[in-house]
């Protein structure tokens, strides 16, 4: 079976450069930064026109989200890192690690839903969710069926991953 366009709308990962940070020091001196200590324990900077985010913590931990491909969240996370190597805070290179991606596809079909979530053990309450939420263990992945035939997956970790799921909720809905 042909698969259907996956959009990946959110990538979350992180780092731990294993070196405490002075966020009182960092924030002034990067781009694009926010830091309110009264409100939030971390830095965010937001790249102008962009949706995604990185966070500093003063744990050197630094935690990314809204990029759109797990290559932009590593290159988020690590423009940060040389940042800060370059400002002389830190002089690691750590691996990024990815937590989850969001995706979407279409069907272009209607499902019903009540259906759905008796024949697959699906989650259904529509007073609490207008979509059937199936969680699944291999592949490790949640499931959000909508009756317009919109289906968003979360909790993968790679774009194998990713595909697999897909691969795995378009077999079960044939049958």
């Amino acid at each position: 079976m042909e698969l259907p366009e996956i959009k990946i709308v959110n990538v979350v990962g992180s780092c731990d450069l294993k070196t405490p940070m002075n966020l009182e020091e960092i924030y002034p001196l990067i781009e694009n930064a926010e830091y309110d200590p009264e409100r939030y324990h971390c830095i965010y900077i937001r790249t102008p026109g962009i949706k995604r985010l990185v966070t500093i913590f003063k744990s050197g931990k630094l935690n990314t989200a809204g990029s759109k491909s797990i290559e932009e969240a590593k290159k988020a996370v690590l423009e940060v890192v040389d940042k800060l190597n370059e400002l002389g805070f830190t002089d690691k290179k750590p691996e990024v690690k990815i937590y989850n991606l969001v995706a979407n596809i279409s069907l272009n079909k209607e499902f019903n839903l009540e259906e759905l979530s008796e024949h697959f053990g699906a989650e259904y309450e529509p007073e609490q969710f207008p979509g059937a939420v199936l969680k699944t263990e291999n592949p490790k992945a949640t499931f959000l069926i909508f009756k317009s035939g919109k289906i968003i997956i979360n909790g993968v970790k790679s774009n194998e991953e990713l595909e697999s799921a897909v691969n795995w909720i378009l077999e079960k809905l044939k049958s």
